[in-house]
């Protein structure tokens, strides 16, 4: 990232984006942890359609107040919106906030069905808004760390990736496990979108995908809490499988599964012509990145350092910074929609490759050290 020269208007204060928080559920208290630290974002209104989590959410903030979804989007001062609903209803709210002249960032996916998608990108921002949504784990550490290795030329010429997101589903640790078997949801959408955002955060756009799927196991038992032993069906494939090859022409493997008991298999592995990168679980911001060359005999860890971002929400930050024009977007609406287009893609099996339609440019890396105020996006707002 190239800082500018300070200029006189460079040194004047920056005022913190006004946000308001939709959807007042578990994730809610993940973003805020973040968002609260950082002194660009100001939460002044929290949503929710059962009142009582807004006004518990809105006392845990400074400034915020419980609001409906027609009063924040008729505020005008309120600029961003942060959509933290279940996935059913992200695109609905995310289409209505972009048509009240919002920015929206939001929990992903962005869509649950390709209908669903076309229509939200046919919703073009107005007046200088900006769409974008999570994962954001490819602005934390790892990530970067691993960014930083491949641009240095570290791994030569990348030539291919084999990322693997195999367990034996929700419901052995979690209570309420069905909304993970529900359309928007699935092995893919829920959990295999963070091993595809890295990839595409690591090696750029998809061009082509082949795609499979199957359902081996419908029915489903809870394991855990006081439903133990009930069943449910599950709506979408369990285990998934693509071949995806990139537009620089590196090819990857990505599977995604509910039903796998146990495996070895690393979560995500970088192959390039002078080396190999091992990356830790994309789900997470930080782990171990480590990198074996072409000639060494061991593996060794990629450094990065302590203070790196980390935590749900440094993507609401990032498109703060964005809007404020002290940096460029990096999860654009056009990242988050290509990525959902090449998940759909996937759950929709063809003989041949799908030409994907919807494109995006790389993101942009973090700066590799943060500035002299302690921000990683710019040297402008005192982010800590």
């Amino acid at each position: 990232m190239t800082v500018q020269p300070h200029s006189r208007e460079a040194d004047m204060p920056v005022p913190p984006v006004r946000c308001a928080v939709v959807g007042c559920g578990n994730v809610s208290a993940k973003y805020l942890r973040t968002l609260t630290r950082a002194p660009i974002i100001d939460i002044v209104a929290c949503c929710d359609s059962i009142p009582e989590r807004a006004r518990r959410l809105a006392a845990s903030c400074a400034r915020a107040v419980p609001a409906s979804l027609p009063e924040t989007l008729r505020d005008a001062s309120i600029e961003l919106v942060i959509n933290l609903t279940p996935p059913r209803w992200h695109a609905g709210i995310t289409r209505q906030a972009l048509e009240a002249g919002k920015s929206v960032y939001t929990e992903k996916p962005l869509a649950a069905s390709a209908t669903e998608l076309d229509e939200l990108l046919a919703t073009a921002p107005v007046d200088g808004a900006l769409l974008g949504g999570a994962p954001d784990t490819a602005l934390g550490a790892a990530a970067q760390a691993a960014r930083r290795a491949i641009d240095g030329g570290l791994i030569g010429h990348p030539l291919g990736a084999a990322a693997a997101l195999l367990t034996p589903g929700h419901e052995r640790s979690c209570p309420t496990p069905e909304v993970f078997y529900r359309p928007g949801a699935g092995p893919l959408l829920d959990m295999g979108v963070y091993y595809l955002s890295m990839l595409v955060g690591l090696l750029g756009p998809v061009r082509d995908v082949v795609g499979t799927h199957r359902r081996p196991s419908p029915l489903r038992s809870i394991d855990t809490g006081p439903r133990a032993g009930e069943t449910f069906l599950a709506d979408v494939p369990t285990h998934l499988a693509a071949l995806l090859e990139f537009e620089t022409g590196a090819v990857a493997t990505l599977t995604a599964s509910f039903e796998v008991w146990g495996t070895r298999i690393p979560h995500l592995e970088i192959f390039g012509t002078e080396g190999t990168l091992a990356i830790p679980d994309p789900n997470f911001y930080t782990g171990k990145v480590r990198l074996r060359t072409a000639r060494s005999p061991r593996w060794t860890t990629v450094s990065y350092p302590a203070d790196a971002p980390q935590g749900r929400g440094i993507g609401v930050i990032d498109m703060a910074h964005a809007l404020r024009g002290l940096t460029e977007q990096r999860l654009t609406g056009e990242l988050v929609g290509h990525v959902m287009e090449t998940m759909l893609a996937i759950e929709t099996p063809e003989t041949s490759p799908v030409r994907l339609r919807a494109r995006c440019d790389r993101p942009a890396p973090l700066g590799a050290a943060p500035y002299a105020t302690g921000c990683w996006w710019c040297d402008r707002c005192g982010d800590p």
